[in-house]
C-alpha cells in the first residue's frame, strides 16, 4: 500500500521532466534564430564602425555567453538538472585553450556559459546554415576546415580569447574506447600554447550519442565540470621532432590522460 503513492509520483516527475525537456528543445530551436537576428544587426552596426575585430567579437560572444547562462538557469529552475563547477577560476584565464571529455549533448552549452570571451573550432557545415552563420560570423569562430585555422586560433589565443576544444571531435560513444582527434595538439604546438584541461562528469548519463531526446534518466542528471591544472607542453616541444609528430605524441598524451581520469 504504501508503494503505489510513490510509483505515481515517479511517473508524474517522469511526465513532466519529459514535458519540460520538450520544451527546453523548442526554447532552444526558437530562441536561437531570435538571438542570430539580434547578433546580425549588433554585426551589421559595428560594421560601419571603425574599431578592432577582437572587440566585435567580444560583444557577441558576450551575448551568446548570456543567453546559454539563461537557458541552463531555466533547465534547473524547472527541476531538469543540477550542476556544480570546481576550481572555476581556471575557467577564466585569459587566452586560455581548453579541452574537455564530451558525455553529453549540454557539455557545449554549459562550457559557453562559463568561459569568458570563448571562441571555438565548428564544422564548416555550420558556417551554410542560415541561422548558424550570423553568430559564427560575429563571435569570429573558426571552421575546422579554414586552411589558416591554426594561424587563427593562435591570433586567437594571443588576443586573449580562450578557445574551447573537445578532442573526440563528437559526443562519447558510450562503451567505445576514448579516441583524440589531433585538432587541440596542433594548435597548443603551434601557438605553443599550454592546456588546461577540464573533466566533465553527468551521472546519471543523458543525451549521449544517438540518445533520443525523450529517453531521460530516472533521476534528474548531475553536472560536475572539474577544471584541472594546466598542462604544460614544454616537454612535447622537441626540436628533433616536427610540429606533426609533436602534436601526434601530446595527442596520445592528453588520450591517455583523460583515460586515466575518466577510469576512476
Amino acid at each position: 500500500m504504501l508503494i503505489m503513492p510513490s510509483l505515481g509520483r515517479g511517473r508524474i516527475d517522469r511526465g513532466w521532466r519529459i514535458a519540460a525537456t520538450g520544451l527546453s528543445f523548442a526554447l532552444f530551436g526558437l530562441g536561437g534564430p531570435i538571438v542570430a537576428a539580434l547578433i546580425s544587426l549588433i554585426y551589421l552596426f559595428y560594421a560601419l564602425i571603425p574599431q578592432d575585430k577582437h572587440k566585435k567579437y567580444e560583444l557577441a560572444r558576450f551575448i551568446l555567453r548570456y543567453t546559454f547562462k539563461l537557458y541552463i538557469g531555466f533547465m534547473k529552475l524547472v527541476g531538469l538538472l543540477t550542476y556544480e563547477i570546481i576550481e572555476p577560476e581556471r575557467f577564466q584565464t585569459p587566452g586560455n585553450l581548453v579541452i574537455a571529455n564530451h558525455p553529453s549533448l549540454l557539455d557545449v552549452v554549459f562550457l559557453f556559459s562559463i568561459i569568458r570571451n570563448a571562441n571555438c573550432i565548428v564544422k564548416e557545415s555550420l558556417f551554410h546554415n542560415l541561422f548558424t552563420l550570423p553568430p559564427i560570423r560575429a563571435a569570429g569562430y573558426i571552421s575546422n576546415s579554414d586552411a589558416q585555422f591554426l594561424d587563427k586560433s593562435a591570433e586567437s589565443l594571443q588576443a586573449c580569447s580562450s578557445i574551447i576544444i573537445f578532442p573526440e571531435g563528437t559526443r562519447t560513444r558510450a562503451g567505445e574506447p576514448l579516441k583524440f582527434l589531433r585538432g587541440a595538439a596542433n594548435i597548443a604546438v603551434h601557438a605553443k600554447c599550454d592546456i588546461t584541461p577540464i573533466l566533465i562528469e553527468c551521472r546519471p548519463a543523458t543525451l549521449l550519442k544517438n540518445q533520443k531526446w525523450y529517453d531521460i534518466p530516472a533521476q534528474p542528471p548531475h553536472f560536475v565540470f572539474h577544471a584541472l591544472p594546466p598542462i604544460s607542453i614544454k616537454p612535447f616541444l622537441n626540436d628533433d621532432l616536427m610540429p606533426s609528430a609533436q602534436a601526434r605524441k601530446l595527442t596520445q598524451y592528453l588520450e591517455d590522460f583523460y583515460r586515466n581520469l575518466l577510469s576512476h
